[in-house]
């Protein structure tokens, strides 16, 4: 028995990343270190130790709490394409 599948298309310009914006919104928000924002969040209700929301701040993190995303956009007051965004990363050549 022979299974067919479609050849994957990879994308021209590159690997497809994600990343998180945080740094800059901390900026534009007056958040002068990570350890005041992490107060803030933790104020929201999201349980997160200082070391996994730094790794997520740093795009350290390979995993999200929705929690986290949650009180990130309310803090910032700001729209999920704002606070997430993509990049692409350039093929080995």
């Amino acid at each position: 028995m022979q299974i067919h599948t479609a050849p994957s298309a990879a994308p021209a310009q590159g690997s497809r990343h994600i990343a998180l914006n945080v740094r800059v919104l901390m900026a534009q928000h007056g958040y002068r270190n990570i350890r005041a924002l992490y107060l803030d969040v933790l104020k929201t209700g999201a349980d997160i130790s200082y070391s996994q929301f730094s790794r997520i701040v740093d795009n350290q993190s390979e995993k999200l709490n929705l929690a986290v995303v949650d009180a990130l956009l309310n803090l910032f007051d700001c729209a999920i394409t704002e606070l997430i965004v993509e990049t692409r990363q350039p093929q080995p050549r």
